[in-house]
């Protein structure tokens, strides 16, 4: 959503679904930290959700949970939407 001087906000929690990513290499992780550190950052926390077999596999090779903490990577959207209420966030946008 844009603030008034046309920046973009987000909100205190931030939901990435991850269903229809049927694969993901060490630079799309790379990509999700990334995120991940530049939301804690600004005081914000990332949310994952959907993740399918591949991508569940490699972030628990690589130690995934941890960076962002198992509590944050989520089966489905509804139980990441919980947790964004459980953060504090409550309201939900969708984009």
């Amino acid at each position: 959503m844009p603030s008034p001087n046309g920046s973009t906000t987000l909100p205190p929690v931030v939901v990435v679904r991850l269903r229809n990513i049927t694969a993901v290499d060490a630079t799309g992780l790379r990509a999700i930290q990334t995120l991940a550190d530049r939301l804690r950052r600004s005081g914000r926390t990332l949310v994952l959700c959907g993740a399918r077999e591949q991508p569940t596999r490699l972030m628990t090779q690589a130690g995934f949970e941890t960076h962002i903490g198992r509590e944050n990577i989520l089966p489905h959207v509804q139980a990441a939407l919980e947790r964004a209420r459980q953060l504090g966030d409550v309201g939900v946008r969708r984009s």
